[in-house]
């Protein structure tokens, strides 16, 4: 069994205990699996504090939003979901698929509810006269 010697806790392990990486001499990174798991939670941790999990998510959906512009909104709101007024630990950022323009900070429920209704007002309100034909939880008659 052939042994590499870790940078990481420096020691040496089998090259099983390594990940491939085909463009190094040898064919394997310098650190251990083990290593390289504690070093990527880490770094998933210090970016998800500072924001920049979320801003590499949101540029992934074409939502051109910072961190800072997010909080600064999200405290104007204080926490409350600017359809239903629910307050949330966390909103959504809901933007118009077309225009990718950000339209405000949403639950997830109002937001899934905007994009199911396919972001028509005909939509939303053919579904108001629905539930207010047949009833729902909060339709007063």
């Amino acid at each position: 069994m052939e042994l590499k010697h870790c940078n990481g806790c420096d020691t040496d392990k089998p090259l099983s205990d390594f990940h491939r990486r085909y463009e190094r001499p040898i064919g394997y990174r310098s650190k251990c699996k083990e290593c390289c798991n504690v070093n990527r939670k880490k770094h998933y941790e210090a970016d998800k504090k500072s924001g920049k999990l979320k801003e590499t998510i949101w540029k992934r959906s074409n939502i051109n939003i910072t961190y800072e512009e997010y909080v600064e909104k999200y405290n104007k709101l204080e926490g409350k979901c600017e359809i239903c007024g629910d307050e949330y630990d966390v909103l959504c950022v809901d933007h118009n698929h077309e225009t990718e323009e950000i339209r405000g900070l949403l639950c997830t429920q109002c937001n899934l509810s905007i994009e199911g209704f396919k972001e028509s007002p005909n939509i939303m309100k053919n579904a108001i006269k629905y539930i207010t034909k047949y009833g729902g939880r909060n339709v007063k008659g």
